[in-house]
């Protein structure tokens, strides 16, 4: 039993169950055991990599994005949401310094990123660029803005979740207890968070089903309306409109773990170890933003976006791509490759 393990189960044992968004909740951010509070690596070197472990690519294009969208005159701002180690960050703004240095020498750079285990190595990474830059610990920290360019890569698929069930045509939330040495489900009354976002999304659950709700994605777009007058927002993820997600034929839901590249059913192990995940609902994402006045604008692949907003542009005047740059286009493009599994959905707040 390690260390989380044994947090757990206390906890379970005071109060007789928790629920599986607490148990989640703890696995990926106790502040001291918790799987984002203490890794400082990932990619390669770690559990799963993205779309920016590829290369460079993904970052150029967003630069080229920013440098589309940008006012012609006064601060330019990025807002990136759970930057993690810091490589979408590098690669975009390496391209903007190169393509155009005025801009560059215009832009803020707003970090954000609650794991504290990346920040030294994202100091080194980033130490070209540490004079456009402000880290921050939470979107809270964020001052207001007037306009920003708003970006996230994998970052709603890390929320917790609530897990719902319905059995003989009875709904229920699945909490967890433990009696040694193992967890155990509990079935009980969905929480009033829960019920909630059934109701306002307007979710059914199938008999037989289990699914995940995300209950903290409405604070998100209430903070960003709140804080930044207009925006564009993009949001790199992997999920499903919410027929999709919520499909009778997908009877298990989308709840994964994943431990050095492995893909794990069983997320009751390794406690603060495993990356723990799941498909996101864009259903929501869109609803939510509409809630606070920011319209959905863009929804495709990756592979398309990359293609719609000037991938094959980095290749022209003969320039042949590297070795490197055929495997991520290879990788981003080819049917059924991460180009394909990963979704884009642009947003606007004016």
């Amino acid at each position: 039993m390690n260390k989380l393990q044994k947090k757990i189960v206390e906890k379970i044992q005071a109060e007789g169950a928790i629920s599986f968004r607490e148990f989640m909740a703890m696995c990926l951010y106790d502040k001291k055991y918790g799987y984002y509070q203490t890794r400082s690596a990932i990619g390669r070197k770690g559990d799963f990599f993205t779309s920016a472990h590829l290369g460079s690519i993904l970052g150029r294009i967003l630069g080229k994005r920013v440098m589309a969208l940008a006012p012609e005159n006064g601060p330019v701002h990025v807002v990136e949401l759970g930057g993690g180690e810091g490589y979408l960050a590098l690669d975009m703004l390496d391209y903007i310094a190169k393509e155009d240095l005025s801009l560059y020498q215009r832009l803020q750079y707003h970090f954000v990123e609650q794991n504290p285990a990346v920040f030294n190595e994202n100091q080194k990474r980033l130490q070209t660029h540490l004079n456009r830059i402000i880290f921050y610990s939470s979107l809270f920290e964020l001052n207001p803005l007037p306009s920003a360019f708003v970006f996230s890569n994998e970052f709603f698929d890390a929320f917790p979740v609530h897990l719902l069930t319905r059995r003989e045509d009875i709904l229920s939330e699945i909490y967890i207890g433990y009696k040694a040495p193992n967890y155990l489900r509990i079935f009980k009354e969905p929480s009033r968070e829960a019920w909630r976002e059934l109701e306002e999304l307007g979710i059914s659950v199938g008999e037989g089903c289990t699914i995940e709700v995300n209950a903290d994605i409405e604070e998100i777009y209430h903070v960003l309306g709140e804080k930044i007058e207009q925006f564009h927002m993009v949001t790199i993820d992997y999920g499903y409109t919410q027929d999709e997600l919520y499909h009778p034929d997908r009877k298990q839901g989308t709840l994964m773990g994943y431990h050095k590249h492995a893909a794990y059913d069983n997320v009751f192990q390794l406690e603060g170890e495993m990356d723990l995940t799941c498909h996101v609902n864009f259903d929501a994402l869109i609803h939510y933003g509409e809630k606070y006045g920011i319209d959905p604008k863009y929804f495709k692949n990756q592979r398309t976006y990359l293609m719609d907003f000037g991938l094959f542009d980095l290749f022209q005047e003969g320039k042949e791509p590297t070795t490197t740059e055929a495997f991520q286009l290879k990788t981003l493009l080819l049917p059924g490759s991460m180009g394909d599994v990963f979704k884009i959905l642009v947003q606007e707040k004016n």
